[in-house]
């Protein structure tokens, strides 16, 4: 099982005998699952079992789906007259016309009214035929197709971040290398600093400033747990879907420890190599928030 983006497309237009239905899906980041549908009125009884099709392919993100029914079919056109509009209108102009004292042709005044948004509408009466059957198999085939999207920009996000994962576990590798050269240069520039201000050297005391300032800077445990983070995000990432939240748990985790090892870091080259996996880090994070 691969990893899905959560950004993708998907359209389809099922033909029926007398109908066609026109489905078209769309999906983007979001911290949970969020369906959004738009469909004609006779639809709606559908909603249901629609946001159900959607779920079987979308675990976490904002689907926003519109479908559209359209007839194969000429049909009968008339005019729908909203007539409570209408007469509202009427009544309204008629008390200003007699409160202002106005004589204004009624043929003129009903001209006026029917030119109200609203008041008149064409309507096209069509059985467009269209079977729940046909709906959702064309949601289906939609989501299917935002699916194969998100899939194959999930699997391009998921090889990125597993050279991030090893990227960093080369920087941390550096700094667990690095940190035993860090005490033993404490030890020597602390040796040369007794015996410039002492005329006698205490080696007791100096084994154990040495041996405080080693408990203080020590990264063991730290970088201890970055590898079994990062361990952990290879795992995850080998999954497959859905990783976006464990992956993004992993991550602070990850900022955590690195944070720890800088406040700690008494040599410029482990700092530097901690400003390097900060920087990662947040590369890691900017590309988990577009997976599943």
């Amino acid at each position: 099982m691969g990893c899905n983006s959560m950004t993708g497309f998907g359209s389809v237009v099922k033909h029926g005998q007398r109908s066609a239905v026109r489905v078209e899906v769309r999906c983007v980041n979001h911290r949970f699952a969020e369906f959004n549908l738009r469909m004609p009125r006779e639809l709606f009884a559908l909603e249901e079992e629609t946001r159900n099709v959607i779920g079987r392919y979308v675990a976490r993100g904002r689907v926003d789906l519109f479908v559209s029914l359209e007839s194969n079919e000429t049909g009968e056109r008339h005019i729908s007259v909203d007539w409570i509009l209408l007469d509202a209108l009427m009544a309204v102009e008629a008390e200003a016309a007699e409160k202002y004292g106005v004589t204004r042709a009624m043929d003129e005044s009903l001209r006026r009214a029917l030119a109200y948004p609203g008041v008149l509408e064409q309507v096209r009466s069509v059985n467009t035929g269209s079977t729940d059957e046909q709906v959702l198999a064309a949601v289906d085939q939609a989501c299917q197709e935002l699916a194969s999207m998100r899939a194959r920009e999930g699997q391009r996000i998921a090889q990125a971040l597993l050279h991030k994962v090893e990227v960093l576990a080369e920087v941390t590798a550096r700094i667990s290398a690095r940190s035993p050269a860090v005490v033993v240069a404490y030890r020597e520039r602390l040796r040369e600093r007794i015996r410039e201000l002492v005329h006698e050297f205490d080696e007791n005391r100096w084994l154990s400033e040495v041996a405080l300032f080693a408990e203080r800077i020590d990264i063991d445990e730290e970088l201890l747990r970055i590898d079994s983070h990062l361990q952990e995000a290879r795992a995850v990432l080998q999954a497959g879907s859905p990783v976006g939240r464990r992956l993004d748990f992993l991550t602070q985790e990850l900022h955590r420890e690195v944070n720890t090892i800088g406040s700690k870091s008494q040599d410029s080259l482990i700092s530097q190599a901690v400003v390097e996996a900060k920087t990662i880090i947040e590369q890691f994070r900017e590309q988990v928030q577009n997976l599943e």
